[in-house]
């Protein structure tokens, strides 16, 4: 068996926002969503660290994000391919007990 590599995995899982950003991929995991509708539907979280967690993800490129230029601007987020690979993983993460 091949052994991990820690440095490896800790950098991946940086590069995701931590777990809010594995809730924000979920959320994310089929549609795509208008910012306000995600933070409103995230309230009972830290909104400072859900924002931190969207810009980090759509850095890393794991989210795509659309604006529309209107006063104020519209922005949306979707899941891009890289970000689709993740989600066999938070499944698993969903039915671990």
């Amino acid at each position: 068996m091949r052994s991990v590599n820690e440095d490896k995995v800790i950098s991946n899982i940086n590069q995701l926002g931590h777990n809010y950003g594995l809730i924000v991929l979920a959320k994310l995991s089929n549609v795509e969503r208008e910012e306000r509708d995600l933070f409103s539907e995230l309230e009972s979280y830290d909104q400072q660290k859900i924002k931190q967690s969207l810009e980090l993800l759509v850095e890393n490129e794991f989210l795509q994000v659309r604006i529309e230029e209107i006063m104020p601007p519209n922005i949306y987020y979707s899941i891009s391919e890289k970000g689709e690979q993740l989600i066999p993983f938070i499944k698993q993460l969903e039915q671990m007990k």
